[in-house]
């Protein structure tokens, strides 16, 4: 009577196949270890004067949506800063929607805002 062995039993008979052979794991296999997406945010910003536009552009780029108050902006740089911040959003493929008189929601891709 042949010896029992427990891979064959199951399946896995080991002695068929070279030792440096690497089985592929099926295709059907979902890791264990996916990582959690990180959390969305919003942050508001009333910038006092342009050069503020570096910041928000940042936030942007590191996938935050930002709402930004214009109320303490001269009309010339709340312009400026609406055109620089558009450009940044064509980029990532984002949008810009207006809230209210001087009040606008920046959103990168994975944001959708309605209204």
């Amino acid at each position: 009577m042949p010896k029992f062995n427990l891979a064959n039993f199951f399946g896995m008979d080991t002695e068929d196949q070279p030792e440096n052979q690497i089985e592929k794991p099926a295709d059907n296999v979902v890791l264990m270890n996916r990582q959690e997406p990180e959390s969305s945010s919003i942050i508001v910003f009333e910038p006092i004067n342009y050069t503020d536009v570096d910041e928000i552009a940042q936030k942007l780029l590191e996938d935050s949506a930002v709402i930004i108050k214009l109320d303490k902006l001269d009309v010339n740089s709340a312009s400026r800063m609406v055109d620089f911040l558009n450009g940044v959003l064509f980029a990532i493929h984002g949008s810009i929607n207006r809230l209210g008189k001087n009040i606008f929601i920046c959103s990168p891709k994975k944001f959708q805002v309605t209204q």
